[in-house]
């Protein structure tokens, strides 16, 4: 049973699966039956069939492994934080029941790199073919950006940047974000071809405040839009800063460009902000532990069965939903008495509970196989 495009639709049926649905019913009138009919199956089969969000948090145990003890199978785990601190997703892994750490990643100080291309690898395949393909060039009169192989530091080509006797402006610039109020680390390797020549830098955001925000070279955030200006280097260098991102926003702009440097040349490769490893964050984490603490670690995914849906519980669905607009379709069974799940009222049986599952006897047939635990009741 496919998911209908465009169609109301919930994890184990789209409305368009129902065919009796009432005239002039509202489109939320059936997003609420079909919640409804999945919130019972879930229930009569202990098993959250299609993927439901979690945000928990637990204590550290002080071992590299952690039971989540959630009701349902884990799918994905998207952010593991140590008190606050995310960390990359290179350094866990899990399986259906509990997350765990590297043991080794004590080693690993940074992690992945919010820079797309940082090593100049792309450039466009079509005219012209010289301009990078994640970076904005800047480039005026005599200035130029060009490819560079002879340079070159890692992988197949540097940047270069050939500077006018104006001199005149030639740089390169990305956009790109981060989170807010984390540790990071600016690093890159560059060149000058001459003595007393400079290149410089400027991370920033331009439309915060009056006049834009900056990054300091002490790694402090100021108002207004200043550049960094790099020491004259003619071998290449290792430059590297590491900085705490803004509390108050999440994009940024990095340029890279020349100071000073009139006709002469200025390189740059491997570019980065990398995400700070977890031995740069939290001291006493140096052999991928969970630290021990009172709700100190944090995590977010998705749970429920990892199996794909059976085609007997969207039958199912398709069944309840049906019964929920006409009553008179399907087989009521039992006796009842009252039951509340979530926002909604339901009855449940006195007696025969082993046999009756939602009390719909053409939807417990599919159901049956499924079930975990105690079953409960539809009132007719």
């Amino acid at each position: 049973m496919e998911i209908i495009s465009g169609d109301v639709c919930g994890s184990y049926l789209c409305a368009g699966h129902v065919d009796n649905w009432p005239s002039g019913i509202l489109a939320s009138e059936q997003q609420q039956i079909i919640a409804k009919v999945e919130q019972i199956i879930d229930k009569v089969t202990e098993t959250k069939w299609s993927g439901t969000a979690f945000d928990i948090e637990l204590n550290g145990n002080n071992k590299n492994r952690l039971f989540l003890g959630i009701e349902a199978d884990i799918l994905t785990v998207t952010n593991v934080y140590i008190s606050c601190v995310e960390l990359d997703s290179s350094w866990y892994a899990w399986d259906v029941n509990s997350i765990y750490l590297d043991p080794c990643i004590g080693d690993s100080m940074w992690g992945t790199n919010a820079i797309q291309d940082g090593d100049f690898f792309n450039w466009k395949v079509t005219a012209p073919t010289t301009d990078l393909y994640y970076w904005k060039e800047t480039a005026l009169v005599g200035s130029t950006v060009n490819r560079d192989t002879a340079q070159v530091q890692v992988g197949n080509y540097c940047v270069r940047l050939d500077i006018d006797a104006g001199p005149n402006t030639a740089g390169i610039e990305q956009n790109f974000s981060l989170r807010r109020n984390r540790i990071y680390r600016l690093a890159f390797k560059y060149l000058n071809s001459l003595a007393a020549k400079h290149a410089e830098f400027m991370l920033y955001n331009a439309d915060i405040g009056p006049t834009g925000v900056s990054l300091k070279a002490d790694g402090t955030w100021t108002a207004g839009l200043a550049y960094v200006k790099l020491a004259n280097v003619l071998a290449w260098t290792d430059y590297s800063l590491d900085f705490t991102s803004h509390p108050d926003f999440a994009n940024y702009k990095l340029y890279l460009g020349n100071f000073a440097a009139a006709s002469s040349s200025i390189y740059f490769d491997n570019v980065g902000i990398l995400t700070a490893g977890i031995a740069a964050l939290i001291s006493d984490i140096t052999e991928g532990l969970f630290p021990r603490g009172y709700n100190n670690i944090q995590v977010i995914g998705t749970m429920g069965e990892v199996e794909a849906v059976p085609e007997a519980i969207k039958q199912a669905a398709v069944i309840l939903a049906k019964w929920e607009n006409d009553p008179t379709l399907y087989t009521y069974m039992g006796l009842k008495k009252s039951e509340k799940i979530g926002d909604y009222a339901y009855t449940n049986l006195i007696a025969t509970e082993a046999d009756i599952l939602t009390g719909i006897m053409e939807a417990d047939t599919f159901l049956r196989l499924y079930v975990k635990r105690k079953p409960i009741v539809l009132a007719p």
